[in-house]
């Protein structure tokens, strides 16, 4: 794993788009996404943030998909997808360089303080109590991509045609895999496939799940709720990628997709897509390799 200088001698261009749809069944939208410049603080998706240089302190890209009943969770996802960006980036920029590792550490905290601002508020409001919401947040550092994750909204790396799952959904099916229990004979029908062992605000402590790759130029990364994934294959997520439409009509496409296989969830996405010399060529002998973050894996600055 390099180590990233807080500049980017090339520069690294970045496209994306995002969308949400509350699809066909519930009554209100609890999914949330958000869209930040880490150097700039623009927010949202204006054409300066669809098409920009990756600056010093790098994007991120963040999915929310919230739960509790009502509007709680909608409360929850809305609070994630604006703390979580504005503490990183607030983070950020009160550091004069920032090294990979401090990256993801900030980038963890970011998650933690947001987990307590949406517990605290829960603790406060007995109309809030129980709230929580997944946070898939993806976040491009120079050549680097960075995933924090909690819950089971997915990040996927898209690459010569082949997908490959940046994160591993946090629920009670994959719990029981992991302690190597007895299965259901069909684990994709299991009612428990979607229960989840953590969510962001449900609890006071919190374990962020932070996984990274390296980028290419050409790569297309897709955040999703599970509105989306649970409704549309992965071969339709790459064949959307091959496509030449502009990315606000791919991910139309994707979440029109979804609803047509009944829209049973709320449907999130978004996709981005990274291209420039300051990434690695393409390569089509090169896989995705993506590995949890561990501190070791990389060294101090002087």
């Amino acid at each position: 794993m390099g180590q990233a200088s807080g500049t980017n001698p090339e520069p690294i261009d970045v496209t994306v788009f995002g969308m949400t749809d509350v699809g066909r069944v519930r009554k209100n939208n609890e999914d949330n996404f958000a869209v930040w410049d880490l150097t700039t603080g623009e927010v949202g998706l204006p054409p300066f943030v669809r098409c920009h240089r990756l600056g010093a302190r790098g994007a991120l890209f963040m999915v929310a998909d919230g739960m509790g009943g009502e509007a709680c969770g909608e409360v929850a996802s809305q609070i994630a997808t604006t703390t979580v960006p504005m503490r990183l980036y607030e983070n950020l920029k009160a550091q004069e360089t920032v090294s990979e590792a401090q990256f993801v550490l900030q980038l963890r905290e970011a998650i933690e303080f947001a987990n307590q601002v949406i517990y605290q508020k829960a603790l406060g409001n007995s109309a809030y109590r129980g709230m929580g919401t997944t946070t898939t947040a993806a976040a491009l550092f120079g050549p680097s991509l960075f995933v924090g994750q909690v819950g089971d909204s997915r990040a996927y790396l898209i690459r010569n045609r082949r997908i490959t799952q940046l994160t591993r959904d946090q629920t009670f099916l994959n719990y029981l895999r992991d302690i190597g229990a007895e299965l259901p004979p069909d684990s994709e029908k299991d009612s428990r496939k979607s229960i989840l062992t953590q969510a962001v605000g449900s609890s006071e402590s919190l374990d962020v799940k932070v996984t990274y790759t390296t980028v290419r130029q050409g790569d297309a990364l897709l955040l999703c709720s599970d509105g989306l994934y649970n409704m549309v294959s992965e071969a339709m997520f790459v064949e959307c990628a091959e496509s030449q439409a502009p990315l606000a009509d791919r991910c139309k496409c994707l979440v029109d997709k979804a609803n047509a296989q009944g829209g049973t969830d709320n449907i999130t996405v978004v996709w981005a897509e990274f291209a420039g010399p300051g990434l690695p060529l393409a390569d089509p002998a090169a896989p995705v390799v993506a590995k949890e973050f561990n501190e070791a894996d990389v060294k101090p600055r002087n």
